[in-house]
C-alpha cells in the first residue's frame, strides 16, 4: 500500500475512533446506565480495542515507509555525488581536457565543465596527467610525508580517534586471577582530534610574451615549477607548521613528547653541538622511546644535525663513530643508519642554533605512522590572473592539506635550550 493511501486509510479510522469515544464517553457521563445503555457501552468498547490496534498498524506501516524513503533519497543523491566526481575524473583525464586546459593557460577560455556539483568559483582543476605527476613528485621527494599516516583523496573534515592506551603497561591487569576468577577492567579513552583542510597557495609568474610567443611547452614549466612548491611547501608545513591557518609540524613542541632536554649557553653554537652525544643518543634510542614502538621506528633530524653527529669520533684516533650504510643505493633503502635503525633526513628540521632559543627540536627518534597524520584532500585547481600585474601572467595552484600529533608518545624527542 502506497503513502498516500495509508494516510487516507488513517485519517478515515481516526475519525471512526473519535466518533465511537464520543458516543462512549456520552454513555458513561450518566450516573446510572440502562440495559441498552450498558449494552452498547460494551459493543463500543469492542469495537475501540482493535481500531486502536489497526491504526498503531498503519502508523508503523508508515513510519518504515517513510524511513525506506529517506534512506533511498539518500542513497540516490549519494550515488549522483559520486557519478559527479567519477565524471569529472575521467573528464580530465582526458586529451580533449588537456587540449582545452592548455589553451587556457595562454589565455584562451576555461576548460568546459562536465561535473555540476564542481564550484566556478574552485578554479581549473590540473589535467590528470600534470595531477598524477604532481602526487608522484611528492612521494619522491618528501620524507615526513611518506612517514607518517597518510591519507590522500579525502572528503569533507577529519575526525580522528586517538586510543589513549598507547603503552604495554595499559595491559597489565589482563589477566584473570585464580581466586576471583576475574580480571581488572581496562576500559579505554579516547581523544578526538579534528582534521580540517588547509589551503596551500603555490605560485608561479610568467611575463606575456613569454606565455604567448614561446615556442617550448610553457605549460609544463609551470606544472613543473608548482609541484616543486607543492612539496617543498606541505613538506615545510608537515615538518615545522605552526598549526594555525596551516599544518601542525612533526618538529612543533608538544608537552607530551617524550624526550630529554639538554640546556646549554648559546654562542658560537657551540653549546648547541654539545647536544649530540653518544650518552644521549642512546638514552633516545634504548631508554626513553617505549620498546613497543622499536619495530617501526626511526632517526628523524635535520641536515645540521646529523652532520653534528657525523664529526663524532674515538678520543685517539679520531675515526667516525658513524658513518652511512652502504645500503643506501637499494631502492626505497633508508639513505644510512643510527644504532641499528634508519635514518631520514628532514630538510625543514630546526638548523644549528647560534641565538639563545626555547626548546629547539633538530632530532627524534620515533616511530611516525604511529604518532603524526596527515590528511589530503583530493585535487588541485589553479587560476590564471593577467589582470593584477600587466605585462605578468600569475599561476595560482590550490591544494588543501592538514597534520596533527596523533599519539605524542610514540616520539622520543631531543629538545635543546640555549641560554
Amino acid at each position: 500500500m502506497k503513502q498516500t493511501e495509508l494516510f487516507q486509510k488513517k485519517a478515515e479510522l481516526v475519525e471512526k475512533r473519535e466518533k465511537l469515544q464520543a458516543e462512549l464517553n456520552g454513555i458513561l457521563a450518566n450516573d446510572s446506565l440502562t440495559p441498552d445503555q450498558e449494552a452498547r457501552g460494551s459493543e463500543l468498547m469492542d469495537v475501540l480495542e482493535p481500531l486502536k490496534r489497526d491504526i498503531e498498524d498503519i502508523q508503523a506501516k508508515l513510519h518504515s515507509s517513510q524511513l525506506r524513503e529517506r534512506f533511498a533519497s539518500y542513497a540516490a543523491m549519494e550515488s549522483a555525488v559520486a557519478e559527479g566526481q567519477k565524471r569529472n575524473q575521467e573528464w580530465t583525464a582526458t586529451t580533449e581536457y588537456r587540449d582545452q586546459w592548455l589553451g587556457w593557460c595562454r589565455g584562451g577560455r576555461a576548460p568546459e565543465t562536465r561535473d555540476i556539483t564542481t564550484s566556478s568559483s574552485s578554479g581549473v582543476l590540473v589535467p590528470k596527467i600534470y595531477e598524477a605527476g604532481i602526487l608522484r613528485y611528492l612521494d619522491r621527494n618528501t620524507v615526513v610525508r611518506n612517514l607518517a599516516d597518510l591519507r590522500t583523496g579525502v572528503k569533507g573534515s577529519v575526525t580522528l580517534r586517538r586510543n589513549n592506551l598507547e603503552t604495554d603497561a595499559a595491559a597489565s591487569s589482563f589477566w584473570t586471577t585464580e581466586s576471583s576468577k576475574t580480571a581488572t577492567a581496562i576500559d579505554s579513552t579516547h581523544t578526538e582530534i579534528n582534521l580540517n583542510p588547509v589551503g596551500g597557495l603555490p605560485k608561479s609568474e610568467l611575463t606575456q610574451w613569454v606565455v604567448r610567443q614561446s615556442d617550448f611547452d610553457i605549460e609544463a614549466e609551470v606544472i613543473t615549477h608548482l609541484q616543486k612548491q607543492i612539496a617543498r611547501g606541505i613538506e615545510s608545513g608537515y615538518t615545522v607548521g605552526t598549526g594555525s591557518d596551516q599544518p601542525t609540524g612533526l618538529f612543533l613542541q608538544d608537552a607530551a613528547f617524550k624526550g630529554l632536554t639538554v640546556t646549554a649557553a648559546h654562542g658560537s653554537g657551540t653549546g648547541w653541538d654539545g647536544a649530540f652525544t653518544v650518552a644521549n643518543l642512546t638514552e633516545l634510542r634504548y631508554k626513553t622511546l617505549p620498546a613497543e614502538y622499536w619495530a617501526q621506528a626511526a632517526w628523524v633530524m635535520s641536515q645540521d644535525a646529523y652532520f653534528t653527529i657525523a664529526k663524532i669520533s674515538t678520543a685517539a684516533a679520531a675515526v667516525p663513530l658513524f658513518v652511512p650504510s652502504n645500503d643506501a643505493g637499494i631502492t626505497q633503502a633508508a639513505p644510512m643508519m643510527l644504532m641499528g635503525r634508519p635514518v631520514y633526513i628532514a630538510p625543514y628540521a630546526p638548523g644549528r642554533q647560534t641565538a639563545a632559543v626555547t626548546n629547539s627540536i633538530p632530532l627524534m627518534f620515533a616511530n611516525v605512522n604511529e604518532a603524526f597524520a596527515i590528511r589530503e584532500w583530493g585535487g588541485v585547481s589553479m587560476f590564471r590572473d593577467d589582470v593584477t600585474t600587466p605585462g605578468l601572467v600569475k599561476f595560482q595552484g590550490m591544494v588543501f592539506v592538514n597534520s596533527k600529533i596523533v599519539r605524542p608518545k610514540a616520539v622520543a624527542a631531543l629538545r635543546i635550550t640555549l641560554t
